[in-house]
């Protein structure tokens, strides 16, 4: 044909081969395992959400979403471009359906309209997981302790490091500094981009765009270079250094409490950090933030992040209700760990492969799958169109079964089956009756 269309997928996405998919799903499974584990219950939403929904009139996301419509006369639509708004409309539509405090996990796809860069894509998978009318300090230490739980189960507790801090320490910067506080969602972004970008770009910003002047960026600057050798010690010195107002004390005393809950709940110290440059972009956080880096890969930034937000809920009802959850990046986390040479992939979908290259013993073969399957064993049978026991195992190879099952006609005659081990690279006569056994 000559007008064939380019297989390639737009920019910022992917297919996924088997072995990546698999990967990623049992990656899934396993946090899933780790949010249920915890008393997390499952819910799921639309991917299109009305984009005011979404937005909430601020600008900011506006830019990022992706918009969806069939014809100019439909309702406007949009991709949701996080999972954590469109919980606080379920929360605001479900409420009479729900038990507060609400213990939520979802785990989805979202989009972004973001320049691709490594480890960041236009869609990708979150794992979400959130509490839902609970003011109480323990329920941000139960947040973060679901995110150590998390990176334990996954093996990687020690390359890891959740860093903490509070929007009420940074919002306390307006009153101190006396600018605007109008301009602290401005401020709060800049900073937010020091992961990526070095200080001077970000002073740049502060001067240029947000319009403070060089006594207030080299005093946010002081701030942000607090160093201690106790999370204790550090509190104690952002206090006396910009004797901060009602609200960051107010903020440097929850994360005191915060400390105290992670003690009690045995999360190791080295596990976590208090860090006050972390400011997190998105506007709608209010309180405890996190943010999860690998320790070798910090360049890749956050692949675990969330905080506190008590005032989304009411974009939609009048109920106030507080709200804490974090979320974790699986395609960033999976693409970090590709790069550290620390992801396992297996090829094959199947514990077992059956040959099936003798047509006088097909309804053996047949029967025999079935038998496997039923015993719980996943069994995949060849189905191409090479009858050449040599070819059928080159594919088997290729598919990197753990086992392979060969029966001919002499096996069929003697009730039995040739069971070939791939990883020891053996192979024996096994008794139709024991071969479940024998695989499990």
């Amino acid at each position: 044909m000559s007008n064939r269309i380019d297989p390639k997928t737009p920019s910022g996405f992917r297919d996924s081969l088997p072995a990546d998919t698999a990967m990623r799903q049992a990656m899934m499974t396993r946090i899933a395992g780790v949010f249920e584990r915890f008393g997390f219950a499952p819910i799921d939403t639309p991917s299109l959400e009305r984009p005011d929904v979404l937005t909430g009139g601020d600008e900011h996301f506006n830019k990022n979403i992706y918009r969806a419509r069939i014809t100019e006369d439909d309702e406007p639509l949009a991709l949701r471009f996080d999972l954590t708004v469109p919980l606080a409309r379920y929360v605001a539509a479900h409420a009479d359906d729900l038990q507060f405090p609400f213990l939520r996990y979802h785990i989805g796809k979202v989009w972004r309209g973001e320049h691709p860069q490594a480890g960041r894509y236009r869609e990708f998978v979150q794992c979400d997981v959130d509490i839902v009318g609970a003011k109480s300090m323990l329920a941000d230490a139960q947040i973060v302790a679901v995110m150590y739980a998390v990176f334990s189960e996954l093996g990687l507790s020690d390359r890891v490091r959740i860093r903490i801090s509070n929007r009420k320490v940074l919002n306390g910067l307006a009153d101190f500094l006396q600018f605007d506080a109008q301009r602290t969602p401005m401020v709060l972004r800049a900073i937010d981009k020091l992961d990526k970008q070095n200080w001077e770009a970000v002073a740049k910003e502060l001067s240029d765009k947000v319009g403070l002047d060089t006594q207030q960026i080299d005093a946010i600057q002081e701030f942000l270079v607090l160093k201690a050798d106790t999370p204790e010690d550090l509190l104690n010195q952002a206090s006396a250094l910009l004797k901060f107002g009602a609200q960051s004390e107010q903020g440097i005393n929850e994360l005191r409490e915060l400390i105290v809950c992670l003690d009690s709940l045995r999360i190791p110290r080295s596990a976590w950090e208090l860090d006050l440059a972390v400011a997190r972009g998105l506007g709608y956080y209010t309180g405890t933030v996190f943010e999860t880096t690998l320790l070798a890969l910090p360049q890749y930034g956050s692949v675990c992040s969330g905080g506190r937000y008590d005032d989304l809920v009411s974009r939609f009802s009048p109920m106030q209700l507080s709200g804490v959850g974090t979320s974790i990046g699986i395609d960033r986390l999976i693409a970090a760990l590709d790069e550290l040479g620390l992801s396992r992939r297996t090829v094959a979908p199947a514990r077992a492969a059956v040959l099936n290259f003798d047509a006088s013993c097909r309804d053996s073969v047949l029967a025999l799958t079935t038998t496997l399957r039923d015993s719980g064993i996943a069994t995949a049978l060849y189905l191409g169109n090479d009858d050449n026991l040599k070819a059928q195992l080159a594919w088997a190879v290729k598919g990197e079964f753990p086992f392979v099952i060969i029966m001919g006609a002499n096996e069929q005659a003697h009730g039995v089956v040739q069971l070939k081990d791939m990883s020891a690279r053996t192979q024996s006569e096994v008794p139709l009756a024991e071969l479940p056994g024998r695989l499990k």
